[in-house]
């Protein structure tokens, strides 16, 4: 399944809203932390007390493969919003890094083209 594509702009350009970004990083750390309080919770869960006759026993094998399976699941969430947070920490970065070099870039042609202007209405 391919990724879908951005809208194409008119001029060949992206508008990035880096602050809703940044604003919506923090939704990472209350992802992890719900995630975190989640795997405390189902981790030490056990069914060991319900006894040794047969459908005890099977509970607790379902029970067993369940928890499993939800610690799995658990454990890829918490990798995915930690892979996301660092993405979108790297892309904030790399925005506001672009963003100073192309105001520094600006400045450097703006000064001698301000002196020129100077110039030539000296004449």
């Amino acid at each position: 399944m391919e990724e879908p594509m951005p809208p194409p702009s008119d001029d060949s350009s992206i508008e990035v809203d880096v602050v809703a970004i940044e604003d919506f990083q923090p939704t990472f750390n209350r992802l992890d932390a719900r995630a975190t309080t989640a795997h405390t919770k189902v981790g030490p869960a056990s069914a060991q007390g319900l006894g040794q006759f047969s459908a005890a026993v099977q509970v607790i094998a379902d029970h067993d493969r369940l928890r499993g399976q939800y610690m799995e699941r658990l454990a890829l969430l918490r990798q995915a919003v930690a892979i996301a947070n660092q993405k979108t920490t790297l892309l904030i970065n790399n925005y506001r890094k672009t963003e100073g070099n192309a105001t520094g870039n600006m400045n450097v042609f703006m000064g001698p083209l301000a002196n020129i202007i100077k110039e030539v209405r000296k004449d």
